[in-house]
């Protein structure tokens, strides 16, 4: 599923409302490679599954 780096930001604060997660670090995550991520125009749209994945792994 893809969404926007906003979007997804805030589907991560829904499940965890105290989360350390920012657009900003979405977004530097996206351009090192560690999630997957898509150009749409001006848009970046972020694969929420890779991106639960990358947070899991991380913990």
């Amino acid at each position: 599923m893809l969404r926007s780096i906003k979007k997804a930001q805030e589907m991560i604060r829904k499940e965890d409302p105290e989360t350390a997660v920012t657009v900003h670090t979405i977004r530097m995550w996206c351009k090192n490679g560690k999630i997957k991520c898509l150009n749409a125009g001006t848009k970046l749209l972020v694969d929420v599954q890779s991106l639960m994945d990358y947070i899991s792994d991380i913990k």
